[in-house]
């Protein structure tokens, strides 16, 4: 069964709605707000399908959902609320994956996905954004250049995000999954340093990490299992006693398996491949467009709970969860 945009738009409005009830947003002091919340993130998350800019989202809502929006902010207005709402839509993120029932789960798959800002040339001569929050590095399966972020993902066996951390493009992965443990073992601990890895200390290697963007503690969302599959990048001894001793997850890489079981585990992590494209080619993740750092993290959250909801949708209506490009023509 496949949704007509009418359809399809309702049902987004209705969810939202529906959670913004149960989580209201701050009231802030100030006139009534021309849109409400449930308003602003229908447009945010429906927009992910359209594309990067809310300027061309806000043009393309007026014209074609004109009936259902008859009042929309300015591009500016509509940037600052959506900026305010990014916590909000984190939340939206974490209980879209438990009404999804990750908790039947027994493991999570990571891994890490590039997210460009904007070209190697440009990002090398002008940087947009503080080397502590973006940079230069290299990523994919191709391990090309980039200027931007590296975006760590946790999803389930069926694709559903249950967490994710942001950090500059040439931080090494394994400190990212390392803050991720962290911060869902403890949201106020400091993630651990070099001194935790002693092979790599010893040999006076420089690792560039842990670091992590303003909202990361809250987007790592809560452990949903102990046990995550990674791929060879994150092997290491000294690594897996960390993460084991420090944070009670065991990290498994196709060397920790018996030969007999490697074509299981590398058919599972194929869920994450997909969740990656879906994340790519349907809602737009690569080139933001953003300018600052609130921003950026509130279009990548954004995107993170469209995939969410998409999936959540799709098995309302008896479509596969991953479907997500026929869902909706933006």
């Amino acid at each position: 069964m496949d949704l007509d945009p009418d359809t399809f738009l309702t049902t987004v409005y209705v969810e939202i709605d529906t959670f913004c009830a149960q989580h209201p947003a701050p009231v802030r002091r100030g006139p009534h707000p021309r849109m409400s919340d449930s308003e602003v993130l229908t447009v945010m998350l429906v927009g992910q399908w359209h594309g990067t800019s809310e300027r061309g989202t806000l043009a393309w809502i007026a014209q074609t959902y004109h009936a259902a929006f008859p009042v929309l902010l300015s591009p500016s207005a509509f940037n600052r609320r959506a900026r305010r709402l990014a916590g909000l839509v984190t939340t939206l993120l974490h209980d879209l994956a438990q009404r999804l029932a990750v908790w039947e789960e027994w493991f999570e798959i990571v891994d890490g996905l590039p997210v460009p800002l904007a070209a190697w040339t440009r990002g090398k001569r002008r940087k947009c954004f503080p080397p502590e929050e973006a940079d230069l590095g290299y990523g994919g399966t191709d391990k090309s250049a980039y200027y931007g972020i590296s975006l760590m993902l946790c999803v389930t066996g069926s694709g559903v995000i249950t967490g994710l951390v942001t950090a500059p493009a040439n931080n090494a992965e394994r400190w990212s999954l390392s803050a991720l443990l962290a911060w869902r073992h403890d949201p106020t601990v400091v993630p651990m340093g070099i001194e935790a890895i002693p092979s790599a200390a010893k040999h006076g290697r420089t690792l560039v990490g842990p670091v992590g963007h303003r909202l990361s503690p809250a987007t790592a969302g809560p452990a949903v299992t102990d046990v995550y599959l990674a791929d060879r990048g994150f092997t290491g001894d000294d690594w897996d006693r960390a993460w084991r001793e420090r944070y009670y997850a065991q990290v498994m890489t196709p060397a920790d398996l018996p030969p007999t079981l490697r074509h299981w585990f590398h058919d599972a992590r194929q869920c994450i491949e997909t969740v990656n494209g879906v994340l790519t080619d349907v809602l737009h993740i690569r080139f933001p467009r953003a300018r600052t750092e609130a921003g950026l993290i509130t279009r990548i959250v954004s995107k993170c709970a469209a995939l969410n909801l998409g999936i959540f949708i799709n098995r309302r209506v008896q479509r596969p969860d991953l479907a997500l490009g026929t869902l909706f023509r933006g």
